[in-house]
């Protein structure tokens, strides 16, 4: 069976995989012997062998199972012997009395005999997945173990970089907290938390992929979907292939499957500046910028600069808005000096003075950029992002090639905006985009998480309209929004019936939101 994602990307189906790595064994034990067999496996002379399509294994002296009995856990290794696909094993520490018994390799693969737990990162081996994890369940001393994962076979040919880490993203959780159920002789697991939808394989030394390729196997439980594939290399690039929603690539228990990527598929580009949003958006003939994640937000009693975790996030008043700070909900109103929460609508070019409340425009004549601070989750660094001017946001809403049709109001998760689109943009699968400012039309595009995640990763940019503050007093939460530039005392601002520019009262308490140029 053959499926393609992008241009170079081959599925192969293939079954019988079982992989094991030897542990150290411990001193002690009483004597209580098991015998062993694995599922689906064919004899070979070393302990991993690898041909076209399949990979065999045998156990290995110095293999380590955990085996629950009546009496509890016992630790068992197995025995000298010529590498093969039954195995005897000693007890080496712990009791396990009489059966019946529940078995699982590796040994660390549980603590309670009832649930496994399956690691966020992996490690590589040449040819081989390291423990892969098995399980028996017997009456007697005869073990059969079964596979409890299927495996992920991933091919990089022709890659002439180094990679230090490949991250596998699936629909559904592929590593946490697992009960194990026995069925028909088969086991299951049921996801039951503490875990993700990505597993991550790192290397301790950039490993060279070379003319010649290199093959990666992750141990995996069964899901429905891949999503991405993400690698990233040691000078910082990365590349993240994701599959389209009409191919189907999935893992199955005991099955392997098998992605092939060739230097031509793996386009690696520079990271993302901390705190950037990945679209590019001209704001004048010769320069483009990229946004930060969301609007600037200030904490007074630790001096703490930031930006929004999400691009809809906003401090709002007492009961508007979606910032909180140890479960207490931020208010704008309660702006001051030793403040514990987040504020978000600033004076005028305050960047030196953010709790400033006077109402007195002579108060805000000197104008100091917010970018000139170290803002915490975007490099830390200070002067590195800036304010807009008034001519950059108008040659942003009205200039750049196709302008009319990059702007819109709408909602993402509930909380109306503005939105605006890249210089260069490609509309996700399964998304929608209105272009236009409508009269009094917040559902003229609305995105739910979900959706705007993939509208986000296109480029898009959203801009609540999170109010303004007069003194102490916030109004417009959630019907108009408001952008400083840095030019004077001239705004951006948007209303929920219309968009305008003009100039504004450097008292007010309006949002920033921060660029950087891509130079």
């Amino acid at each position: 069976m053959k499926r393609t994602l992008a241009s170079l990307l081959t599925l192969l189906t293939l079954s019988g995989l079982s992989v094991f790595t030897s542990c150290q064994k411990e001193t002690t034990g009483d004597g209580t012997q098991f015998r062993a067999t694995m599922e689906g496996c064919t004899a070979r002379d070393s302990k991993t062998t690898l041909d076209e399509t399949f990979l065999y294994l045998n156990w290995v002296e110095g293999d380590q199972v955990a085996i629950y009995g009546t009496a509890g856990r016992g630790l068992y290794a197995a025995t000298p012997q010529t590498p093969a696909t039954t195995a005897v094993f000693d007890n080496v520490s712990g009791t396990t009395g009489d059966g019946p018994f529940r078995a699982f390799y590796p040994a660390s693969l549980t603590t309670d005999g009832a649930s496994v737990t399956l690691p966020a990162t992996q490690t590589y081996e040449v040819n081989s997945i390291h423990e892969f994890p098995m399980y028996a369940q017997s009456a007697t001393n005869q073990l059969a173990f079964k596979n409890l994962c299927g495996a992920l076979r991933l091919i990089l040919v022709e890659a002439n970089t180094n990679i230090t880490s490949i991250s596998i993203t699936a629909n559904t959780a592929i590593c946490g907290d697992y009960a194990v159920s026995h069925v028909d002789d088969v086991p299951y697991l049921s996801y039951t938390g503490n875990g993700s939808n990505t597993v991550t394989m790192n290397f301790s030394t950039p490993l060279s992929i070379g003319d010649t390729g290199r093959y990666f196997y992750f141990a995996l439980p069964a899901f429905d979907s891949l999503k991405s594939i993400t690698i990233t290399t040691d000078d910082g690039r990365y590349c993240t292939k994701t599959v389209k929603s009409n191919v189907c690539i999935n893992v199955q228990r005991s099955e392997m499957t098998t992605i092939v990527f060739l230097d031509n598929d793996m386009d690696f580009v520079e990271p993302l500046p901390e705190g950037a949003l990945p679209g590019l958006f001209s704001v004048s003939a010769t320069q483009q910028v990229r946004f930060s994640k969301g609007n600037l937000q200030y904490q007074a009693s630790t001096d703490t600069w930031r930006f929004a975790e999400n691009q809809w996030d906003y401090v709002g008043n007492e009961s508007m808005g979606t910032v909180y700070e140890n479960g207490v909900k931020s208010d704008n109103a309660l702006i001051g000096a030793t403040y514990n929460g987040w504020i978000d609508l600033f004076g005028w070019g305050t960047g030196n003075n953010p709790t400033l409340t006077s109402t007195d425009n002579s108060d805000y004549i000197t104008s100091v950029d917010w970018g000139v601070n170290a803002i915490s989750n975007g490099g830390s660094e200070p002067n590195t992002w800036h304010t807009l001017s008034i001519d950059e946001w108008d040659y942003l809403f009205h200039t750049r090639a196709n302008a009319p049709a990059k702007i819109a109001s709408g909602s993402v998760n509930g909380v109306h905006g503005l939105i605006l689109l890249p210089d260069s943009w490609t509309l996700p699968e399964n998304c929608t985009f209105n272009a236009g400012f409508s009269r009094r039309n917040w559902t003229l595009n609305t995105y739910s998480l979900t959706e705007w995640a993939a509208m986000e990763d296109a480029g898009a940019i959203f801009l609540p309209a999170s109010g303004r503050r007069w003194g102490t007093s916030i109004s417009w939460v959630g019907g108009g929004g408001y952008q400083w530039a840095s030019s004077q005392c001239y705004i951006v601002f948007y209303f929920d019936y219309t968009l305008l520019q003009g100039s504004g009262v450097n008292s007010n308490g309006f949002s920033v939101r921060l660029v950087r140029n891509n130079n």
